[in-house]
């Protein structure tokens, strides 16, 4: 009878310690790291970043292209013009001499163009003073003869001319048309070499058989070059400074 009795208590005990015990399998572990969270993401409204250093805006590059060719032009714009307008192109210029010199083309083939003596102007150069006898037209077609002497002598009458300086270079224009009187013709005016080195004044002769003889006074004999330029059409002469 007792051995019944322990045989239930003990079997009573069996099923309580069962019944407490939890069953495995029943509860699903969250993992490590992973959101749990079903809700969708919400777009940031953060604003972007106005930070000034960044971009091309902090750019440290020095200006280019036009802003460098600026500065060059305003260089350029301070540049002094020759006031006398006496700058001719240098390339190419005659060398220099102290003789007689002669140009290559004949009074008969000059004289039927009706080419003009039409102005005069002087100019201080770095070696050299400058005349410029301005032509009518274009091309120049009137020749040329100069050479120094000791004192100015007109040309038909022989009578003397004064002329400042210590000494008279004679340029001769050859081939004018002496005969008619022309409206473009320059009426002779003698204009002074102030500001120049070695040119004192410019003289004109007599306009005598279709040579009209211009005289440039000089402070010394140095060497000169006589030459043409076209488009428009001049001669210029340079004298040498000492």
């Amino acid at each position: 009878m007792r051995r019944r009795v322990v045989a239930a208590a003990v079997a009573a005990l069996l099923l309580a310690g069962c019944q407490g015990a939890e069953e495995p399998g029943t509860d699903t572990p969250t993992p490590t790291g992973a959101s749990t969270s079903t809700e969708p993401a919400q777009p940031s409204t953060e604003e972007p970043s106005t930070d000034e250093t960044s971009g091309d805006e902090t750019s440290s590059d020095p200006p280019t292209g036009d802003q460098t060719d600026d500065d060059d032009d305003d260089d350029d714009d301070t540049s002094e013009d020759d006031p006398s307008g006496t700058s001719e192109p240098t390339a190419d210029l005659p060398a220099w001499v102290d003789a007689t010199e002669t140009d290559e083309q004949e009074a008969g083939e000059q004289q039927d163009e009706g080419q003009e003596i039409t102005g005069v102007r002087v100019g201080l150069h770095d070696d050299y003073d400058r005349v410029v006898l301005d032509l009518s037209g274009d091309d120049a077609v009137l020749g040329w003869v100069a050479f120094y002497e000791d004192e100015a002598v007109a040309d038909g009458s022989g009578e003397p001319i004064e002329v400042a300086g210590s000494a008279v270079l004679q340029v001769s224009v050859r081939g004018i048309d002496w005969t008619t009187e022309s409206d473009v013709r320059y009426d002779g005016t003698t204009v002074t070499g102030e500001g120049l080195e070695v040119v004192t004044e410019v003289v004109f002769g007599t306009l005598f058989e279709g040579q009209q003889q211009v005289f440039l006074g000089v402070e010394e004999q140095t060497p000169y070059r006589v030459f043409t330029l076209d488009d428009p059409a001049r001669i210029v002469v340079d004298v040498q400074h000492p």
